[in-house]
């Protein structure tokens, strides 16, 4: 019998130790297994601080409880210096910001999201974000690059006390219109100088956003930068001729459109000086000119176009967060960029720094400020200077520009080569 009872009360010991050991974890059994905690450092040039206070506290208290954020804010001059110092010694951030005209630069330094993970579907895209931004966020093979934030667009800036004063009801919609308008906002010195400029237009170096308004002119016209498959340059033909003439007219001063210097100041400092008339620009650039001036009395406008189009073709570009190739949490970063790139989250975003939005289902909704709301209006015509070939589309188009305004090439010889350019860019590419 004290044999049995032994043996009865050592199997019901080890039962209770093993289920004891179950609950507390320390072998597998019932407990559920606890998320395990991870951080993600998160660098950009651009946003506050306490915007990503208060997006980050909000994920782990829906989504995920165990994550930690850093986030870092750098300084824009220096930003990309560090971002790549960091990279090549095997460091920096999880996140990461970029401008999509980057993109291409940094393939290899990026981990895309595969099609058919973590709830993303291909597919999906054109019904998420304008056309002109799921032609640049999409790989080869149908891998999302990037989440895009915002797509801000370039419209027209105007001074309305100049344009009451010139009995000017309104700005130009058309080009056409804008070529009369500008003489008549211009002032010019006995001497020829021009004191006040009617519009802010025909150079390159001291022009603000003059490769997008050039590109927007030769979209406009029926032209290209690249050909259909982005695999060569489009630029020669006839509407970036007629695209490129009528844009350096403005500094000519045999033309009727004179209203421009290339010895002015840049054209979002003298529109914010009331030095020029009208300007264009992005919505962030409305933030340059109220810091210049806060008592200026201006509004924003759509970007002309070209008359007898019914299409409207607008131009801009976007910005998105990329995961790091070196992050050692890719699901757990593209998980929370999933997230935040939803329609409330990204308009509460969107909306504390003043920018138009990239997905179409916020189109429609309320601007937070009078001003954007050219900028949302135009977002779905927007198109953008591509991703293929970087940054070098526009540095080649500023320079065409800027070779055509001060004589050194015809306009010809100016697009030839910049094309040439482009195309020596394009070979380069893996």
């Amino acid at each position: 019998m004290q044999r049995a009872h032994l043996i009865i009360f050592g199997s019901i010991g080890a039962i209770a130790l093993a289920a004891l050991l179950v609950i507390i974890g320390v072998i597998p059994g019932l407990k559920e297994a606890r998320p395990k905690s991870f951080t993600l450092t998160v660098w950009s040039p651009e946003d506050p601080a306490q915007l990503w206070e208060d997006i980050s506290a909000e994920y782990r208290q829906k989504q995920a409880p165990t994550a930690t954020f850093e986030y870092e804010k750098r300084d824009p001059k220096t930003y990309e210096a560090e971002l790549l110092n960091a990279l090549a010694a095997g460091e920096g951030p999880d996140i990461f910001f970029l401008r999509h005209t980057w993109l291409d630069a940094y393939r290899d330094k990026t981990t895309p999201l595969e099609d058919s993970r973590l709830g993303y579907r291909r597919e999906d895209l054109r019904g998420t974000f304008a056309d002109g931004v799921v032609e640049e966020i999409v790989g080869e093979r149908g891998e999302l690059l990037g989440m895009p934030l915002a797509f801000d667009t370039v419209a027209l800036f105007y001074n309305r006390d100049y344009f009451n004063a010139a009995n000017i009801p309104m700005p130009a919609r058309r080009w056409e219109e804008l070529v009369t308008q500008a003489p008549k906002l211009t002032r010019l010195l006995p001497v020829g100088t021009i004191q006040r400029s009617g519009a802010a237009l025909g150079t390159a170096n001291n022009i603000e956003r003059a490769p997008e308004i050039l590109t927007a002119l030769i979209l406009q016209s029926g032209g290209m930068l690249l050909n259909a498959r982005q695999r060569t340059a489009a630029l020669a033909g006839p509407a970036t001729e007629s695209a490129l003439a009528f844009y350096t007219s403005f500094s000519n001063p045999t033309k009727r459109s004179y209203s421009w210097s290339g010895l002015m100041k840049n054209s979002l400092e003298a529109f914010a000086r009331g030095e020029a008339a009208m300007a264009f620009g992005y919505s962030s650039d409305v933030r340059t000119v109220n810091a210049i001036n806060p008592h200026l009395n201006f509004a924003t406008a759509p970007l002309p176009q070209i008359a007898g189009e019914d299409a409207q073709v607008n131009v801009g570009r976007f910005d998105l967060l990329v995961v790091s190739r070196l992050s050692e949490h890719p699901d757990e970063a593209w998980a929370f960029l999933r997230w935040f790139g939803e329609g409330e989250i990204n308009k509460r975003y969107l909306d504390t720094l003043g920018l138009p939005p990239a997905r179409r289902d916020l189109v429609l909704s309320r601007p937070p400020r009078e001003y954007l709301v050219p900028f949302y209006d135009q977002v779905l015509s927007a198109r953008t200077i591509p991703v293929a070939g970087g940054r070098v589309i526009a540095e080649s188009i500023h320079a065409m520009i800027d070779a055509v305004a001060t004589g050194r090439f015809s306009i010809q010889d100016a697009i030839s080569r910049a094309n040439n350019e482009i195309e020596a860019a394009l070979r380069r590419r893996p």
